[in-house]
């Protein structure tokens, strides 16, 4: 016997029963293929709203292949196991109102997430590190810190960008550019390419065949398209010779993708509807911070010690000490590079959206950084959730219904995408 089921009713370890196609007729699924988790979060991304399955009170052999089942899925939290784990993360949300309803819809979402890394004692840690005592705190560098173009134009790896990176980015901003110019521009970067054909053939598309080539790639996505996320790629190889002690890399890119996940699938009624320019916006939101950890190690770690120790979010205490924090700065260096204006606006704006009050691209960027921060999935340095604003909630329309299907969606995408970027390091 068949049933066809909404996704809401999809579990793990179903069968299809007949064959799975798009729209257009391609086939995305043959029937007898026993549902994983990962096509249950790539089923958004297709347009996919329901399925035939065997249905499982038939009997055995009825219109399906044999299932073969996955994992049984995690058992639900018991009341006392959830407010155990909320009770354990809820001193990093001190500095958020957790009676707006957005911010309540994403705190309701960690829980489980924390509950799930206590289970598994893996060391992860699910509430705040321990502070710095005052007496142990790094002794502040001596002269007053450079101004942020200063800081830019002292570092010849970021005032004087690869002859590839420049290329990318005149494809970008002519608009006359073809899509022959714009894989000819990526082609000229081996290391670029191939990470570039990873993410295109990763969870965040999902498309049902692999896509092998460059010029395939400029086809299905779009060359305007393919060139921005080739651009905010190329940024990666820029900091690859930080200095060690301060930030775990893996986790810092770890936040930055499922900032630009999060903020790809929050664009919704009154978002761009430009899922890559979303993506590269969240990816790159923190560069700043990048530039901080790059030219001004010292004053780093004393910023961050002295933000943890004083209970304060980490920009505010780069506002203090630095006189601009590291969103500026970022907007700065993308000013420098040539960026499009709308990213360069994201990353300057992603915590304070006052000057662009209607901007669905910082407001995205900005919900999706406090939900990436709320879940623990990496860090750029900051321990806090940083507080949600209300007008980004507002101007892209948001629902917590539509936060739980965003976040369910990224996840799985997240994984796939950082084993894209960092493959070595997965």
């Amino acid at each position: 016997m068949k049933k066809r089921l909404p996704l809401a009713e999809l579990v793990p370890g179903m069968a299809l029963a007949t064959d799975m196609c798009r729209e257009d007729g391609v086939l995305l699924l043959p029937a007898g293929t026993a549902l994983s988790e990962r096509h249950l979060a790539l089923f958004p991304v297709w347009g996919v709203e329901a399925a035939v399955v065997a249905d499982p009170g038939g009997a055995p052999g009825d219109d399906a292949a044999e299932v073969t089942q996955s994992e049984p899925a995690p058992e639900p939290l018991t009341p006392e196991q959830w407010q155990a784990a909320a009770a354990a993360i809820r001193p990093r949300f001190v500095h958020v109102d957790l009676e707006h309803p957005g911010m309540a819809a994403i705190f309701a979402l960690c829980p489980p997430r924390a509950a799930r890394l206590l289970r598994q004692r893996s060391g992860a840690c699910v509430g705040l590190p321990t502070s710095v005592p005052p007496e142990s705190l790094p002794q502040p560098p001596g002269g007053v810190p450079p101004g942020p173009m200063a800081l830019i134009e002292s570092d010849p790896k970021l005032s004087s960008l690869p002859d590839v990176f420049v290329r990318i980015n005149e494809v970008l901003n002519d608009p006359l550019s073809t899509s022959h110019e714009a894989a000819e521009a990526i082609g000229k970067d081996t290391g670029l390419s191939a990470k570039l054909l990873r993410l295109v053939n990763s969870a965040f598309y999902g498309f049902p065949v692999k896509v092998d080539t460059l010029s395939r790639a400029v086809t299905i996505v779009g060359s305007r398209q393919l060139t921005t996320l080739a651009l905010g790629l190329s940024v990666i190889a820029v900091f690859k010779d930080l200095p060690e002690g301060l930030v775990d890399m893996r986790s810092f890119w770890k936040h930055s993708i499922g900032c630009g996940v999060v903020a790809a699938n929050l664009s919704g009624p009154s978002g761009s509807g430009d899922m890559e320019r979303l993506f590269v916006a969240g990816l790159l939101h923190d560069v700043g911070r990048l530039v901080l950890y790059r030219c001004l190690p010292r004053h780093l770690a004393r910023i961050l010690a002295m933000a943890r120790t004083e209970g304060k979010l980490l920009r505010e205490v780069e506002r203090r000490e630095l006189g601009y924090d590291h969103a500026a700065l970022g907007g700065m260096l993308l000013r420098r590079w040539r960026f499009p204006e709308n990213l360069e606006k994201a990353v300057r704006h992603h915590h304070g959206l006052a000057a662009l009050p209607q901007a669905p691209m910082p407001a995205a960027v900005h919900v999706a950084d406090v939900t990436i921060g709320a879940l623990g999935l990496g860090s750029s340095g900051e321990v806090y959730v940083p507080p949600l604003r209300a007008e980004a909630w507002n101007v892209l329309e948001l629902t917590p219904e539509r936060m739980t299907t965003a976040v369910a969606t990224s996840e799985v995408q997240i994984e796939d995408i950082l084993r894209a970027f960092l493959p070595e390091e997965a």
